[in-house]
């Protein structure tokens, strides 16, 4: 097995981190605060902290508030004018993974000439060099989710072509990520789901890529365990810390898997589904798919024994079993309140199936799967999952 590891990010992890920010030697002296078009980090207060933060800090902000929940390259390419035409030195994003992730991409593009399609690699972007380093990035993450603030990627949608596409490069690591469970006790019970899924499900697809380093096992299999014990609680009860803060670190192990290894077929085919049904929620998308992916995986043999683990790792009592895997998966999602999800409720219609199939090759996961899986197989997939 061979691999490389690199990961520049100073991760401050624990309640009440944010408001130690301003003890952290910042990277720049002029920030660019970026934030999805929600009111919660307003309403809640966190934008005022952390404005308060910067100002011990001695640094100066400007804010850029209109990230979509899917960020889309028109905000991207907004917000790295906004902190061009203002001087901004770095960039602080405030939010769960589509501030974070929108916060990579306009850093690069603050440094960059060009349209940020120019660079992305795959799809229809032109894959041109990056002459220039990104601004310098500040994570301070109010959700459960993405794991952004301990990755490189970025995913971004390019609303005129329906694309969705993870990028990114080493130097779009954040410098600095804060993760403060206290500002994930607001969340709302079904984002709490969401986001909480989308974090299980980049461990598990981590778990059985062919894309592996020892790194991912350790932290994959110990993240399923905290999400199966700690998301139905946190589900039940917003304000239970210690459901939170074992969220909240099973998130970061989450980004760090990410960092390690590599997703498969699953977020191909859930980007290419939120790509064309642009309000779809990342973490619903993959609800929506998932039980019938994992169904496929389990008739593979060269994934029994993975397949098995992840089951242990739930609490399975025969995790060896066919379909083990996914009995406690469906267990697990009846017990978040999200057993029970249908295509047909967010407005997904199977005509569009061909697309999203078409859609989903401009995500890596197809040659990260052990073994082929074809269009066909991918279109039985979305069957299986509709109705």
């Amino acid at each position: 097995m061979n691999f490389s590891v690199y990961i520049p990010t100073d991760i401050e992890f624990g309640c009440g981190s944010l408001s130690r920010l301003h003890e952290k030697k910042l990277p720049g002296k002029k920030a660019l605060i970026v934030m999805t078009n929600g009111r919660s980090a307003k309403r809640l207060g966190y934008l005022d902290r952390l404005v308060k933060e910067l100002e011990l800090a001695g640094a100066e902000h400007v804010l850029y508030d209109r990230v979509l929940q899917n960020p889309t390259k028109d905000n991207v390419m907004e917000g790295a004018d906004l902190a061009r035409s203002e001087g901004c030195d770095m960039i602080v994003a405030l939010g769960g993974g589509s501030a974070i992730d929108a916060g990579k991409a306009i850093a690069l593009m603050a440094a960059n000439d060009g349209d940020y399609w120019d660079y992305v690699r795959t799809g229809s972007g032109k894959g041109l060099p990056i002459e220039h380093d990104p601004l310098p990035l500040v994570a301070i993450t109010t959700t459960a989710g993405t794991g952004s603030e301990a990755d490189a990627g970025a995913v971004i949608t390019n609303v005129e072509l329906n694309e969705k596409i993870g990028f990114g490069t080493p130097k779009s690591f954040p410098v600095l990520s804060i993760v403060d469970p206290e500002l994930m006790v607001s969340v709302p019970k079904l984002y709490t789901v969401y986001q909480g899924f989308d974090v299980f499900f980049h461990v598990a697809e981590c778990y059985i890529s062919r894309i592996q380093s020892y790194a991912v096992d350790p932290l994959a299999l110990d993240a399923i365990k905290r999400v199966t014990k700690y998301l139905p609680r946190a589900y039940e009860d917003g304000n239970d810390m210690e459901a939170r803060e074992q969220m909240a670190w099973a998130n970061t192990e989450a980004g760090l898997c990410l960092t390690f290894g590599s997703l498969t077929v699953e977020h191909a085919m859930e980007h290419a589904l939120s790509g064309v049904y642009q309000d779809l929620v990342h973490g619903l998308g993959l609800l929506l798919i998932a039980p019938a992916y994992f169904s496929y995986c389990e008739t593979k043999p060269e994934l029994a024994e993975r397949m098995a683990d992840m089951a242990e790792a739930m609490g399975s009592p025969d995790p060896k079993a066919p379909g083990a895997f996914t009995a406690e998966l469906k267990k697990l999602m009846d017990a978040c309140g999200v057993g029970d999800l249908k295509m047909s409720d967010s407005g997904i219609r199977r005509e569009d199936f061909p697309e999203v199939v078409r859609l989903s090759h401009n995500h890596k996961g197809y040659q990260n799967e052990f073994m082929p899986i074809t269009d066909q197989d991918v279109m039985d997939i979305l069957e299986a999952s509709y109705r």
